[in-house]
């Protein structure tokens, strides 16, 4: 095995092994006096935690539930979250490992109001990220990227209950004369805030104007007030999805040209919808060149063609069963490509209008030319 091979299965081991790990370390950490690592495994739960997240996200390539779900190249579910709402989720997120930060910080101490608010800001944080386990609990068991997306929020619910009762321990420990103000009021203030065991009730009660302050910036952006709560329900597949998606499209699996578009869209290029017995399908210039070709050949000679269709049903069928990755798909198109440009040049040899024979595969249309559309 080369070097590379070695980091490619280090790589996987970890992807798949690693947050486990962390999140066993966490939930030690949380009730270990004695804490293992705490530090690193803060840093490698964060950095790795949003990574990981990040990269499933965009690989499972979540749809809209405005925009139907193709079956057999697609996620079987839409996307948990409206991608409308992510500079929503980003904010809420930035609030929340930003307050962790702050008060995980021990070399500078903090006034109480700065505690305070970070601590407000983790609660926001948190109760997103509980929403978030909510959402995805209807469809956890449909794969094993759903199960994964849950694990960061899990553990930052961890890390941020450990963290606030680190940080009440470690400034209930240093004795601190209050300073006295003329003032009766900022007294009273002062006199509250620094009282730690107010701290939690005055935490749950800055996440309001916290809140407020959030909400103004994102509407700045072009976010709605309630973005937070619509970015759930905007959603169909999900717990707290309210909206109806359209009927799934199929790929049509039974040929090589069909099911070579289960390959990664920027090489097949899928460019429309069509229909093929009565059915929704994806379909692109290669497909549509390969039953052009089919048709001409059924046309002109129709012995040639019952033969040709015996042996390809015979060989093609069962070798399609086996191209169930899009990197098989992409291959398979590929390979194609020579047979398409044959069957290219022979339309454009023996028929009179080889664009418009291309044009209307699969459209349920009719013309002069074609007798029979497959």
């Amino acid at each position: 095995m080369n070097i590379m091979g070695f980091f490619i299965i280090l790589l996987i081991i970890l992807s798949i092994f690693g947050p486990l790990i962390l999140t066993a370390f966490n939930l030690i950490n949380l009730f270990k006096k004695k804490k293992i690592k705490e530090d690193a495994i803060d840093i490698l739960t964060f950095v790795f935690g949003i990574l990981l997240s990040t990269i499933l996200y965009k690989l499972m390539d979540f749809k809209d539930y405005t925009e139907p779900i193709n079956k057999g190249i697609d996620v079987v579910v839409h996307a948990p979250i409206a991608s409308w709402s992510m500079p929503t989720v980003i904010g809420i997120l930035m609030i929340g490992v930003i307050s962790y930060i702050l008060i995980k910080v021990r070399k500078i101490e903090l006034p109480p109001l700065i505690i305070v608010c970070s601590m407000s800001g983790i609660m926001i944080c948190s109760i997103f990220m509980l929403v978030f386990i909510v959402q995805i609990i209807e469809n956890l068991f449909t794969g094993l990227m759903i199960i994964y997306l849950i694990i960061f929020p899990i553990n930052y619910i961890l890390c941020s209950i450990r963290a606030i009762i680190e940080t009440m321990n470690y400034y209930k420990k240093k004795e601190k004369t209050l300073k006295e103000y003329n003032n009766k009021f900022l007294n009273k203030c002062n006199k509250i805030l620094n009282n730690i065991s107010t701290w939690p009730i005055l935490a749950i009660i800055f996440t309001i104007p916290l809140s407020i302050i959030l909400i103004c910036i994102l509407v700045l952006f072009g976010q709605r007030p309630d973005e937070a709560i619509q970015a759930f329900l905007e959603t169909s597949d999900w717990t707290l999805s309210q909206k109806i998606s359209p009927p799934p499209i199929e790929y049509d699996a039974h040929y090589l040209c069909t099911v070579s578009l289960r390959g990664h869209k920027e090489l097949v290029k899928p460019n429309r919808i069509g229909i093929r017995h009565g059915k929704k399908i994806v379909v692109n210039r290669q497909l549509c060149i390969a039953n052009a070709f089919e048709q001409l050949i059924e046309e002109k000679t129709p012995r040639l063609h019952h033969f040709i269709r015996y042996i390809y049903d015979k060989y093609g069928y069962p070798l399609s069963k086996h191209i169930n990755t899009p990197l098989k798909a992409d291959i398979t198109y590929i390979i194609m490509k020579p047979l398409e440009w044959i069957f290219l040049v022979i339309l454009y040899l023996f028929d009179k209008s080889p664009e418009n024979r291309i044009a209307i595969q699969y459209t349920g249309k009719k013309c002069k030319t074609i007798k029979k559309i497959l």
